[in-house]
């Protein structure tokens, strides 16, 4: 269990039954997120399953506009979408988390396949990309 899931109920990784599933590199990255401390940090992650034409980008605005996170979604040719997130990484665990549960509700598979921590870089939202 990690740092966030103590705080967190209904987080569970791939495999556990129960709530939202995550990859296995979700499991990974929600560690390193625990392990960050409080400052900013920018994650560039790459989600596939069911991530285009279910408005995908513009929930993640949202969701990122709502918590104050600032970065930017795209949809890429191959069916798959691609993300930078800059905040807390408290902030960006709740995210994820609520990502799962708005698209769980619909039967919805997100999965994360790869993410990497990049430079903070200065910019005022979190915007959708064309």
């Amino acid at each position: 269990m990690g740092f966030f899931d103590r705080f967190l109920p209904g987080r569970e990784s791939a495999g556990d039954g129960g709530g939202p599933q995550v990859s296995a590199a979700e499991a990974r990255l929600l560690g390193d997120l625990s392990s960050c401390g409080f400052g900013p940090v920018r994650v560039s992650l790459l989600f596939s399953g069911t991530v285009q034409g279910v408005g995908f980008r513009w929930t993640n605005q949202a969701l990122a506009r709502e918590r104050g996170l600032t970065g930017w979604v795209r949809n890429l040719d191959d069916g798959r979408v691609e993300m930078e997130v800059q905040g807390e990484p408290a902030l960006i665990d709740r995210h994820l988390e609520e990502l799962h549960r708005r698209y769980q509700r619909f039967g919805s598979r997100v999965c994360l396949d790869s993410y990497r921590f990049a430079p903070c870089i200065e910019e005022g939202e979190f915007a959708v990309r064309m």
